[in-house]
């Protein structure tokens, strides 16, 4: 009895490890979308240290918001194959990652407009000063952006 619950805990970390993973490259992705110039080469070839800042405040950003959507409220009644009764443990389980995966949608929609409203904001133009100019200190002010914003989308979801 022990075992077979310390087995079905594990294999549930292991589970929501796996998607953590999933949804930080699900978010990198994201973020070479709605970046103008190419991420990988400014920050690996070129060392261009404000992108790579710009870069590291997406992705604790996205650790934020993964940290939210998994230890979130869900609402079992909103899932038709969660018995109500007596729902099983992977039942509850696939509804919990199924919320996951809308409140990840949610964020990185966030966390594009936010990157787009920076941009509007800005008296300067901030794919230049990152891209160009290499100015950490905006590169810096996009990723506190980001975390930001992160933090709450993370009030909001718990």
């Amino acid at each position: 009895m022990l075992i077979n619950h310390f087995i079905n805990i594990t294999l549930e970390i292991l589970i929501y490890f796996l998607v953590s993973i999933v949804c930080l490259f699900i978010g990198r992705k994201v973020l070479n979308v709605i970046t103008p110039y190419d991420l990988s080469k400014e920050t690996s070839e070129e060392k261009n240290l404000a992108t790579g800042i710009t870069e590291a405040g997406f992705f604790i950003a996205m650790a934020v918001i993964v940290h939210a959507s998994v230890s979130g409220v869900v609402s079992y009644e909103m899932f038709s194959f969660v018995n109500q009764d007596d729902p099983g443990r992977f039942s509850l389980l696939s509804a919990e990652l199924i919320t996951t995966a809308l409140y990840l949608f949610i964020g990185l929609i966030c966390l594009s407009l936010g990157r787009r409203s920076l941009d509007w904001v800005t008296p300067f133009d901030l794919n230049k000063e990152i891209h160009v100019e290499r100015n950490v200190g905006v590169g810096a002010i996009e990723a506190s952006v980001y975390i930001s914003i992160a933090i709450i989308i993370h009030g909001i979801i718990v």
